[in-house]
């Protein structure tokens, strides 16, 4: 059963069934450089470090569960810390800034997790879904919360890490599986927040318009005025709604899907200057900024060629 952990200075947490080796290994295998390592997957990153770190600042693009597998984590969000012992997961509910360290790593035996964001239209195309259902929601806004080990979920990403061997696989069952670990997620107990403010479904499916047509023309000057124009509503209305539904602002969500299309023509190997100004953005100075402040690392990593 999941449980909500209220966000006070040094949360002490109870002891929590481990996730499994096997999702350990998949890591220790994948994640062969200190700090984070992205993996051609949307969304999907481990990390490993061999020692403590001090505080990085960071940024949540939106929803994202993340597993400790080794280890200990502390997240400081407005203040306020929670702690991320091995075997609990930790669920970011909307974007936002946060400051992380490692607590608790060695050379011997170090500090192992994973962290998958899920797509914004995925996320409201399923609060959507469970509104209609008849789904609780809540009032609450907490920015975060820890799950017990929830094996479904554990399951479900030990198959995602071994799909990253096989592009085909990955590319036509990923999505599948992602779609699986959301649905896991949002029915659980303590995701009551993240099923606040839907509202009306019919408002929901023109976010939804909204988001695709912004994905579809990420690389032009889009302003909120013409978007809200294409769905039908006023502009006020629409910024309101799209952000109770995408968890994200209209601008924000566009600079996400920019950032997202940069990524995967770094990953082809185009040049940073080239990709800056092809997915929008004003200067490379600006999208290199942009670009770590996401993803925590520099777009000129040459791992990112991997």
């Amino acid at each position: 059963m999941a449980t909500a952990i209220s966000m006070l200075p040094n949360v002490q947490t109870g002891a929590a069934c481990p996730i499994g080796d096997a999702v350990r290994d998949l890591i220790i295998d994948l994640a062969r450089d200190e700090g984070p390592n992205p993996l051609p997957f949307p969304g999907l990153c481990v990390c490993r470090f061999t020692t403590p770190t001090l505080y990085d600042k960071a940024e949540a693009a939106g929803t994202t569960v993340g597993a400790v597998l080794q280890g200990t984590k502390q997240l400081r969000l407005g203040g306020r810390v929670l702690s991320v012992p091995a075997g609990r997961m930790v669920v970011v509910t909307r974007p936002c800034a946060y400051v992380s360290s490692i607590v608790e790593a060695t050379r011997q035996r170090p500090y192992l997790s994973l962290s998958l964001s899920f797509p914004p239209e995925r996320v409201a195309q399923a609060l959507i879904t469970l509104a209609q259902a008849g789904g609780t929601t809540s009032t609450e806004t907490t920015p975060a919360f820890l799950l017990d080990c929830d094996l479904g979920i554990a399951s479900a990403l030990e198959r995602l890490l071994r799909l990253v061997a096989d592009p085909v696989e990955a590319k036509l069952l990923g999505p599948l599986i992602v779609d699986e670990i959301l649905l896991r997620l949002l029915r659980t107990d303590a995701a009551a927040t993240l099923r606040a403010g839907v509202g009306s479904p019919a408002d929901g499916q023109r976010i939804l318009q909204a988001m695709q047509y912004i994905r579809e023309n990420y690389a032009t000057k889009l302003r909120v005025e013409e978007v809200a124009r294409r769905v039908a509503m006023s502009p006020s209305h629409f910024a309101h709604r799209f952000q109770a539904v995408a968890g994200t602002s209209p601008m924000r969500f566009l600079r996400q899907v920019r950032l997202d299309f940069a990524r995967q023509r770094l990953l082809s190997g185009a040049r940073v200057s080239e990709v800056a100004i092809d997915v929008g953005f004003e200067s490379p100075a600006h999208f290199t900024r942009e670009f770590k402040r996401k993803f925590g690392f520099s777009p000129s990593l040459s791992r990112l060629s991997v």
